[in-house]
């Protein structure tokens, strides 16, 4: 019996678990690996107080805090979530049951922090060179990328936003498309296509990514010729969005049409003693700071949920007014 279980094995579930652990919570992480989405960056520059950090240099720093201070931490891939007495996820439940691998586990309360998924290529050397040349968040690695020549692949709107990001830093920017036609804001369109270093490929597609250990090029398909050509790149930003997978807790808390788990300024979801933290909830604002910052209010909220629920002193606020004394 654990006092908070937590999901998901990246910089919010371990920042969550360091701080329910220095409030004396027995807590354990459950996760399928070691940093989740930061393992496909080998640099992150914008994390306060690191010059660079890999992405699973930082969450393993974390994890090594978290259990210091007493976490437990559990590879393995959660099947079933469920709760015990009350009436269920409607009202006071006595616990909740995280089953994995055949095992089940109890805990009084649960701080979602599983993440989000890109979607993928799904095209030849893509699983191999994922962090080693291919990126999937220009905001986070855009800078990683000055005078080097790389490529857009994705749709809409965030396509358009990368490679205007990408067009303050890299020498050479492709735009792939498999039409002749950028669908986007006719704002963002103009401004992409003003820059000097950005260059339209049209009717294309990506059959392959080429490179040994780390991305050389790509192979392109020409939809009209039936033609391969290789373009020679040093990065690759894939752009076609995130999804979540929220299968787990679809009738469970609420979600919205994203799958994102909805909740409040607290990182309480519509389930009493159930919090979400990171890329997994609705927060606009996808980056490992704030999912660090959410992992941590999950935390405290929950110590708070789990001391008024056993008749205590909840923590409510961890700002304390002080008088000042003339």
């Amino acid at each position: 019996m654990f006092d908070v279980i937590v999901i998901g094995g990246g910089i919010a579930g371990f920042t969550a678990a360091l701080f329910t652990s220095r409030r004396g919570l027995k807590t354990l992480v459950i996760g399928r690996d070691i940093a989740g989405q930061a393992n496909f960056s080998d640099v992150i520059e914008n994390f306060p107080g690191f010059e660079e950090v890999g992405g699973f240099e930082l969450v393993s720093t974390v994890k090594i805090q978290a259990e210091k201070y007493g976490s437990q931490f559990l590879n393995a891939q959660v099947s079933k979530i469920s709760a015990r007495g009350g009436s269920a996820f409607g009202g006071k439940s006595s616990c909740f049951v995280v089953t994995a691998y055949g095992k089940q586990y109890k805990a009084e309360g649960l701080i979602l922090a599983y993440g989000k998924t890109p979607m993928d290529l799904a095209v030849a050397g893509e699983n191999e060179l994922k962090g080693k040349g291919i990126s999937y968040c220009a905001t986070c690695d855009a800078p990683l990328y000055k005078n080097k020549i790389v490529a857009v692949a994705g749709i809409g709107d965030i396509a358009a936003d990368a490679g205007l990001l990408l067009s303050k830093f890299a020498k050479k920017i492709y735009i792939l498309s498999k039409t002749d036609k950028f669908i986007t804001h006719p704002a963002l369109n103009k401004a992409l296509f003003k820059k000097p270093n950005v260059e339209f490929l049209s009717f294309v597609q990506i059959k392959q990514i080429l490179g040994e250990g780390r991305l050389s090029g790509i192979e392109l398909l020409h939809l009209k010729t039936n033609k391969i050509s290789e373009l020679g790149l040093d990065g690759l930003f894939v752009e076609l969005g995130y999804v979540v997978d929220s299968q787990l807790v679809r009738n469970i808390v609420k979600l919205d049409d994203q799958e994102q788990v909805i909740v409040d300024h607290n990182q309480a979801t519509s389930v009493p003693g159930i919090f979400a933290a990171g890329d997994a909830t609705n927060s606009s604002y996808k980056q490992a700071v704030i999912s660090a910052g959410e992992g941590a209010k999950a935390a405290l909220a929950c110590f708070d949920w789990l001391q008024h629920r056993r008749g205590g002193m909840g923590l409510t606020s961890d700002w304390t007014k002080i008088k000042r004394v003339r």
